[in-house]
């Protein structure tokens, strides 16, 4: 049974919060001036399951000391909306300094497979695909 961790508006976190728990699950919540969607952290798995197509994952780019984080869509296996963390802020990868392609690696297993690897061939790329399938 998941364990889910206290919820981030969107943007509140941080990338050592992401750290500690590189998974998180889009979640809606009642709040003062009605329901508004949340990220929550995952808490007892590192292990991305099928349930939680369009999480937000941590990963880090191969070759750089630098990690990033992008939603994971379960059906065809890809990540879009990657944002390069660059400091204590995140930048599009448009915008970013790293040249292209740019190989990115899952921190958390994705249905139990470690070290996922997905490329953007180009910066101006919405959607990166697993290193291993052929697009």
């Amino acid at each position: 049974m998941p364990e889910f961790g206290n919820p981030y508006m969107l943007e509140e976190y941080t990338l050592d919060d992401l750290k500690q728990n590189p998974i998180l699950v889009w979640t809606m919540h009642d709040t003062d001036s009605g329901e508004r969607q949340f990220l929550t952290p995952l808490l007892n798995s590192r292990n991305l399951s099928p349930e939680f197509n369009h999480a937000k994952i941590l990963l880090s780019v191969v070759g750089e000391e630098v990690y990033a984080e992008a939603s994971y869509n379960v059906e065809d296996c890809s990540i879009y909306s990657i944002l390069i963390w660059d400091g204590a802020n995140t930048v599009e990868a448009e915008d970013c300094e790293l040249e292209a392609p740019i190989t990115l690696q899952a921190v958390p297993e994705i249905d139990g497979e470690a070290n996922v690897v997905f490329v953007l061939k180009s910066k101006q790329d919405y959607y990166a695909y697993r290193g291993d399938t052929a697009r």
